[in-house]
């Protein structure tokens, strides 16, 4: 929508849910039946996919039909190692990838408000800013492919691990007898006061638990490739293996698609 806004022309293709799809066609985006389509019609390609694996099998798909010197802009949360094979294989075909892995949510993009990490060359980094500039209230180059991945992940160890740490604050508190309402106020006056509280805590309170809107399925898969980048780091490392076993040992008897906040509900 933001790219529409400031009128670029845009094409999409729909995946398993049509809904932002035909709200992009309402608003003058172009349906094409398939990736190979998108990228014979476009100049940049922009890549938001559930993991590494769906990236390269995309990326496999549009570069048949590229023309050199297409971009690809790939803010798919991914990991180090799978970026780079993937800046690799769309070189080979003279395409430019760039990974600009984003930070915020759903309201954070709805505003243009996301974070863009960019890891690219610098020529490359430029070009990806441009076009994500309507998108984003911050974006920074952090070095080559690879480092947006990186330093994506590292984000990520940190506001999952708050948040996995808001919910066994908020579980031990019910637990023991304490308001939520007034543990919620109090938190707020201290240190502990995070987004993560106030997206998870307000709506715990009003009885639900769908405030921290990333899904289980998308929790797992993060830590998983936190847990690997961060194996040598010591305690970071033991920490990330704690985080993925606690998501992990509260998915299972949740939908994989529940949020991540759904964890505090009680079975």
């Amino acid at each position: 929508m933001r790219l529409l806004d400031v009128g670029r022309d845009m094409r999409v293709v729909a995946h398993r849910n049509r809904a932002p799809i035909d709200a992009l066609i309402a608003h003058g985006a172009i349906e094409e039946p398939d990736a190979a389509s998108l990228a014979k019609a476009c100049d940049v390609v922009i890549f938001c996919l559930p993991n590494a694996n769906i990236a390269a099998e995309v990326l496999d798909q549009i570069l048949p039909s590229s023309r050199p010197g297409m971009l690809v802009i790939d803010c798919t949360t991914s990991h180090p190692e799978a970026v780079v094979a993937l800046a690799k294989t769309a070189a080979e075909k003279d395409v430019l990838y760039a990974e600009a892995p984003l930070t915020g949510g759903v309201a954070q993009a709805e505003a243009g408000t996301l974070g863009a990490i960019l890891g690219a060359a610098e020529d490359v980094a430029e070009n990806a800013r441009h076009v994500l500039t309507p998108c984003c209230s911050a974006i920074e180059h952090m070095g080559p492919v690879g480092m947006g991945a990186t330093t994506k992940l590292i984000s990520n160890f940190l506001s999952l691990g708050t948040a996995t740490l808001v919910m066994q604050a908020m579980g031990a508190a019910r637990d023991h007898g304490v308001d939520w309402e007034k543990f919620y106020r109090l938190a707020c006056q201290g240190s502990g006061h995070s987004m993560s509280l106030d997206r998870i805590a307000p709506a715990a309170i009003a009885g639900r638990h769908d405030g921290y809107v990333f899904s289980l399925e998308n929790t797992i898969k993060d830590l998983g490739y936190i847990e690997t980048l961060l194996q040598q780091n010591g305690d970071a490392g033991r920490l990330a293996s704690l985080l993925l076993d606690i998501v992990k040992e509260g998915a299972k008897s949740r939908d994989a698609q529940a949020y991540l906040s759904s964890l505090l509900s009680e079975k």
